[in-house]
């Protein structure tokens, strides 16, 4: 089911801000480029499914004492529901790095729960007598 959902606007649009539709995270990059996904606009309209995750990155403050401000938002039914919320020291650069591996964490809860687990993607794609031979191959022994 898509939803209309306004994306968040910026902080702070002096500085650096952007939004994304977030569709996995790279655990080998240190940076923001760790974020995989499709670019949206701040304050505008758009039509997402539900369970889709938007992530928001904003450096409200001065120009020389500015935060990073990490949000990370799911579409429901009724909007978006905010269910990360991370901020930085001053002027920290290394903000990817303290929110990397919580993000892909909330991300892989949130695959797991839709059953959509890498591991039991293979599997279903198996024939039954595919499956058994792969079992035996492992050393089970397998009845039909």
């Amino acid at each position: 089911m898509k939803s209309i959902v306004i994306i968040p606007s910026s902080k702070d649009s002096r500085k650096k801000t952007w939004r994304k539709q977030l569709e996995g995270v790279d655990k080998s990059k240190s940076n923001g480029y760790a974020f995989i996904g499709g670019w949206l606009k701040a304050g505008e309209r758009a039509e997402l499914e539900a369970g889709t995750f938007v992530l928001t990155y904003d450096e409200p403050g001065s120009m020389k004492n500015w935060k990073p401000l990490v949000r990370l938002f799911k579409v429901t039914g009724e909007g978006l529901e905010k269910i990360f919320d991370w901020e930085g020291d001053y002027c920290e650069r290394s903000w990817a790095l303290a929110v990397r591996d919580k993000i892909a964490d909330i991300l892989a809860e949130a695959k797991h729960e839709q059953g959509e687990d890498e591991d039991s993607l293979k599997y279903t794609e198996l024939t039954d007598d595919e499956l058994i031979a792969e079992l035996n191959r492992r050393g089970y022994t397998v009845t039909k």
